[in-house]
């Protein structure tokens, strides 16, 4: 979607609707719905000596599973499947990957590397022809970070 901006330049908006998503070098498709992108920080706390004062400062990072949503389809569906079995077949080795936000034309707006990521659950919704519903499959991923300096080797 573009809008013109105060100084008259286009500006490109992230759609909702459209994200990209890797992990290692496999394509898992375009996806419809992302949630749990997101970072807390534990607080240490310390106190110096008997004295009242408490210096507070970010300790532990955590980040959430991250899930995933999309109507079924041939390619998407066939690639995440691929993976699944992959994972059940030697374990699931934690690998990078992508969740990457595009515009309606297809244009990058940002990009979350996710370090040490891994499938935790995938499901796809009821099979129901008489409602004209589409099947909807949702990903749950674990992962280590999105943050530059998360990882740890």
């Amino acid at each position: 979607m573009q809008e013109a901006g105060s100084n008259g330049r286009a500006l490109l908006h992230g759609m909702a609707h459209r994200f990209a998503v890797t992990a290692g070098s496999r394509d898992l498709g375009a996806w419809s719905k992302v949630s749990g992108l997101s970072v807390k920080w534990d607080v240490a706390e310390y106190r110096r000596g008997d004295s009242g004062h408490v210096d507070r400062f970010a300790g532990i990072p955590r980040f959430d599973e991250v899930k995933l949503s999309r109507a079924a389809d041939t390619t998407g569906t066939t690639a995440v499947q691929a993976w699944l079995d992959e994972v059940h077949a030697y374990g699931g080795v934690p690998e990078e990957g992508a969740v990457e936000m595009l515009t309606s034309a297809g244009l990058p707006v940002a990009t979350w590397t996710l370090h040490d990521m891994f499938p935790k659950a995938w499901q796809i919704s009821e099979f129901d022809a008489t409602t004209g519903r589409v099947a909807m499959e949702t990903l749950t991923i674990v992962h280590n970070g999105f943050l530059t300096g998360a990882h740890r080797a």
